[in-house]
């Protein structure tokens, strides 16, 4: 069977122009614009939220330090002694509420026995009150406490206001033989004020004793420069009487009123508690007068401010020892024998020692002075006791008295604030 091919037609190709290539063209640069304007919309809004964040987070640090800035110069500018004290404060700025941190890193503290000075640095941090977010800086800054017009003005072993009897043992001394220091002395053994007369027996004077020009009535002004009682509610750390209130801490008591002195109550014994830093039964131990076996290193080091209160009466000692400043306020202070002390002992009214015997016997190493204030008794210095001057003993007891005062003084702002950090948070 034979086949019979037929041809076919030929198609004719389509023509390639513009016309059939436009759409896909049109859809591809569509596309990619839509590439473009979604990658710049995505840059610039990363770039806005970037910028927004750190405009917030620089005007919530610039806030801040405003908040901490304002609080130092309210402070610089304000009247109180302790313009920076440990703690938080509360302060606003910018419509913020912000928690202010302070703490004090450093004390710096220079003493001698005619002036003192601290040196205090201050850290304060400044951070948003919760639940308010935001950024927190701090900052340390610098204050200076001074203290110039601190004085003892005194030239003799003992100081009376009024007229003196020394009799017995006893001896009063311008330094002649004392302990555990040079040979510097006073002066004279006894001073007393205008009009007053010293008793005393042949060997009962170490020293010439003086008739001064000044009179009972400017004693206390001419010595301290001040109220004894100004001085002792600015500086006692030890306190017993009714002047010494709530306000003021009582050794390692507070509240109420500092309990009363009992009479011959015995400093440092055993049979009262002794082991507080601060134990109104813990006056320090004098190794040069005790001995070394009897003081231990903590004692020997402590140097105590001592106000009683005697309430129009008398304080009477007798037994053990102590080492600072001693006050009698509003009263007489009587020494019964065996008590022994190393500083300044002050007296508002009069002075009586008697007695002395035992391991120690009666002595007072340093300075005393007896006021005399609304007082016409003798002064009696009788038994086997010693009132001796002795200079370096004056000096560690005016270094503590001064150390006390001294955070009585004003801090002051010399200058900004320094070492400025942010906080992170």
């Amino acid at each position: 069977m034979n086949r019979t091919w037929i041809p076919r037609p030929r198609l004719r190709p389509t023509p390639l122009g513009q016309h059939g290539i436009a759409l896909p063209l049109a859809l591809l640069g569509l596309v990619a614009v839509t590439l473009l304007v979604t990658t710049l919309l995505l840059t610039s809004g990363s770039e806005f939220a970037v910028s927004a964040s750190q405009r917030d987070a620089d005007r919530s640090l610039y806030t801040a330090n405003g908040a901490l800035e304002g609080y130092v110069a309210d402070q610089a500018a304000s009247g109180v002694v302790n313009k920076f004290v440990e703690g938080a404060a509360a302060t606003t700025f910018g419509d913020v509420d912000y928690t202010l941190s302070v703490g004090l890193l450093a004390n710096q503290v220079t003493v001698t026995p005619s002036s003192a000075s601290a040196l205090e640095t201050w850290s304060l941090t400044a951070v948003p009150t919760a639940p308010a977010q935001g950024r927190g800086v701090g900052a340390l800054v610098r204050v200076t406490r001074t203290l110039t017009n601190a004085r003892l003005d005194v030239n003799a072993g003992f100081t009376s206001g009024g007229n003196v009897k020394v009799g017995g043992s006893a001896t009063v001394s311008d330094g002649t033989g004392q302990i555990g220091c040079d040979s510097t002395k006073a002066g004279y053994s006894v001073e007393v004020t205008a009009g007053s007369t010293v008793d005393a027996g042949t060997g009962n004077l170490q020293g010439a004793w003086r008739t001064g020009t000044t009179t009972k009535a400017g004693l206390m002004q001419s010595v301290l420069g001040m109220p004894l009682d100004s001085l002792a509610l600015q500086t006692a750390q030890i306190k017993f009487g009714p002047m010494f209130t709530a306000a003021h801490m009582c050794g390692d008591r507070s509240g109420g009123v500092c309990p009363t002195w009992e009479n011959n109550k015995r400093p440092n014994d055993s049979s009262y508690p002794a082991t507080g830093a601060d134990s109104i039964y813990n006056w320090g131990c004098p190794p040069a007068d005790i001995g070394n076996e009897d003081c231990s290193a903590t004692g020997a080091k402590r140097f105590v401010i001592v106000g009683i209160d005697a309430a129009g009466g008398d304080v009477k000692l007798n037994g053990d020892w102590g080492q600072g400043v001693l006050m009698i306020l509003h009263g007489t202070l009587e020494i019964q024998g065996n008590f022994v002390f190393r500083g300044i002992v002050l007296v508002d009214k009069d002075l009586k020692v008697t007695g002395g015997n035992g391991p120690f016997l009666g002595k007072l190493e340093g300075t005393v002075v007896a006021f005399g204030e609304n007082s016409e008794v003798t002064d009696n210095v009788l038994g086997n006791a010693t009132i001796r001057y002795n200079r370096c003993s004056i000096n560690d007891a005016q270094n503590a008295l001064n150390r006390s005062r001294l955070d009585q003084m004003p801090q002051r702002l010399g200058q900004p604030t320094f070492a400025w950090y942010e906080l992170v948070r």
